[in-house]
């Protein structure tokens, strides 16, 4: 157990020694400025990009990629996959830059709290290799699929919500058995439909189609009464934004359609389940990372480097 929880704990370490880069902020205000002749909306839309696209991947993501359970799927014996199907809502408390009331020289900020309902599916596609008897799985394989519907607080500048869709795989470590915990990784690809973030007329806006490739690694054991999983993971976002500024209320003075940079995070996360045969309730709670503020930013009071705290229920049958 100790061996096995090392590089967990090293990875989680990582993250909570780690800030994540920002810069990507400062490279689209860049491009935004040139294309709009030095507009100063650029820097309240392009930190409005990095918040929706980082709010949006970590609602629909979460911790692990199959709740209340850190081994692989696998197969039984003479009678081919294990299935899964979960039912999931997740909420996310994350900074957002209030642009409807932002300026060239400020940026209020304020906390939004998101939240989205996913269906997510697991297929066991091979059982992995058993050395010897207390040790199997390894290198098992899960296929995995989720659909969603992430909800936008209207209140906080959004205009609409959005839907995600996701598919991506689990990787066997080792099978939890009566002695040793169960230890996999699992890569996941999200597509989320259009978000809109301030009205016609406010001094800065955002439209954005994100996309968002997440990766976690987990490590769990069900004791007698409940079962526990600790895990980290990273996060990048990316997507199509158009950036645009208003001259006046109920006038548009500028747009500008950028192919968005990439922005990374980290994250840490837990989770309790308890189970009565074929069914699982699964709780999580977790901590994002926020990002660096680039050189020169104009954000404040905006904090781009606040955390994010995010959790989840879920409810599990696997047959």
């Amino acid at each position: 157990m100790r061996a096995a929880a090392g590089p967990v704990l090293v990875l989680a370490l990582a993250v909570l020694a780690s800030p994540a880069c920002a810069q990507a902020v400062a490279e689209l205000t860049a491009r935004c400025s040139d294309a709009s002749e030095g507009a100063a909306w650029c820097g309240a839309g392009a930190a409005a990009y990095e918040a929706v696209a980082a709010g949006m991947g970590l609602v629909a993501a979460g911790g692990s990629e199959i709740p209340g359970t850190s081994s692989t799927l696998g197969w039984r014996r003479g009678l081919g996959p294990r299935l899964a199907v979960s039912a999931r809502l997740n909420g996310a408390r994350i900074p957002l830059p209030a642009v409807d009331r932002s300026s060239a020289s400020r940026l209020p900020g304020l906390r939004s709290l998101v939240s989205s309902a996913s269906l997510e599916a697991a297929v066991g596609l091979f059982d992995g290799m058993r050395p010897a008897p207390r040790y199997g799985g390894i290198l098992a394989l899960d296929a995995i699929g989720s659909v969603g519907m992430i909800r936008l607080p209207r209140g906080d500048g959004f205009q609409g919500n959005a839907f995600s869709a996701g598919i991506g795989a689990r990787l066997g470590i080792l099978r939890e058995s009566f002695d040793v915990p169960g230890i996999s990784v699992s890569a996941m690809r999200r597509f989320f439909g259009e978000a809109r973030l301030g009205a016609d007329g406010a001094p800065a806006a955002l439209r954005l189609k994100p996309a968002a490739t997440s990766v976690r690694a987990v490590i769990g054991k069900d004791l007698p009464e409940v079962g526990v999983m600790v895990g980290a993971g990273w996060d990048r976002y990316q997507g199509d934004a158009t950036l645009e500024g208003g001259a006046s209320p109920g006038g548009r003075s500028a747009s500008v359609a950028l192919a968005g940079p990439p922005v990374d995070r980290l994250l840490v996360f837990g989770a309790l389940s308890r189970t009565w045969q074929v069914m699982q309730v699964t709780g999580e709670f977790g901590w994002a990372a926020g990002f660096d503020e680039p050189p020169g930013s104009r954000t404040m009071p905006f904090d781009p480097g606040a955390g994010s705290i995010f959790g989840s229920l879920s409810l599990r049958i696997t047959r």
